[in-house]
């Protein structure tokens, strides 16, 4: 068996993870799969293995590992029952190489729960204060709306609204907080029936287009488009005009336009989800993102 040669290059072992099922519900059993291969010339010894959820971890010793030997493990856990969002499932093995060096090699898979409310799908911070502008950051060049803009027009934190007959709670959050997010076919869950699903938000960097999808309660589903106009000037189709905004350099007097948008439901159905539209994968600086800030059954 070969001796580890620290004037060669130590290429750290592959370790493989799966995820089973691959697409769970929040506060379901998962069984977490990782494999970890010698493939370097020397033993591997005193081998440890953490397997995780996010913060939760579990440790395996796995010993000495020969070359050209694998080793698998598995671990079942649960999800929490609130869980939301973006988890992250992670294996990452530890081993000594000599008798004063060691060596690690990681993995990671991920996978995305539904939100359990649209404030809970918040990514982006799009309100600052005149007085504190780069603090967030609407269209990934550092504009933002005003909060202080924002309250002249009555959209105070939680402040109740209606548009076009559509009640809406504006976000209750502090400026430079996530407020919005930006549509990215996200899963949000739903409950109730009405005649539309309505959203009040607004789009950066050029019309925000993309199609999403409500869910009903007994399987079938409604696919819809939507095409958002700009936030930048005064629209004669926009639900409220802003004064002014932010932008890099500071106060930009342009006044900028959200609008309401929705899907007409079908009667008398439970609705169980929405997949938001996918217009954008994140943010980015001049491509055009649909941002929503709030949303209603009505």
């Amino acid at each position: 068996m070969n001796a580890y040669r620290p004037e060669e290059d130590f290429l750290p072992p592959p370790v493989s993870l799966t995820v089973t099922p691959p697409a769970p519900d929040a506060g379901q059993a998962v069984t977490l799969t990782a494999t970890l291969t010698n493939t370097t010339g020397i033993a591997l010894r005193g081998t440890v293995l953490y397997l995780a959820v996010d913060a939760t971890a579990k440790q395996a010793g796995l010993g000495g590992l020969a070359p050209g030997r694998s080793v698998t493990r598995t671990w079942r856990t649960r999800l929490a029952d609130d869980a939301e969002g973006r988890i992250v499932f992670t294996a990452h093995a530890l081993f000594d190489v000599h008798r004063d060096g060691s060596d690690c090699t990681r993995a990671t898979s991920s996978l995305v729960l539904p939100y359990r409310s649209l404030p809970g799908a918040f990514d982006n911070a799009g309100i600052a204060s005149d007085d504190a502008l780069t603090m967030a950051n609407i269209d990934g060049s550092n504009s933002s709306l005003s909060a202080e803009a924002l309250a002249s027009v009555g959209l105070t934190p939680g402040a109740a609204v209606t548009y076009d007959g559509v009640p809406f709670t504006w976000p209750d959050t502090r400026p430079g907080s996530k407020d919005n997010v930006v549509s990215s076919g996200q899963t949000v869950l739903l409950s109730g029936s009405g005649t539309r699903l309505s959203f009040l938000g607004t789009s950066t960097w050029g019309e925000g287009k993309g199609d999403g999808k409500v869910v009903y309660a007994d399987g079938t589903e409604q696919v819809f488009s939507v095409a958002v106009p700009d936030w930048y000037g005064t629209h004669s189709s926009a639900a409220v005009v802003v004064p002014y905004r932010h932008i890099a350099t500071g106060r930009d007097d342009t006044p900028v336009s959200l609008f309401t948008f929705g899907v007409d439901l079908a009667a008398g159905k439970e609705l169980r989800s929405v997949v938001l539209p996918e217009v954008s994968d994140g943010l980015q600086s001049g491509v055009a993102a649909l941002h929503l800030f709030a949303m209603t059954i009505n």
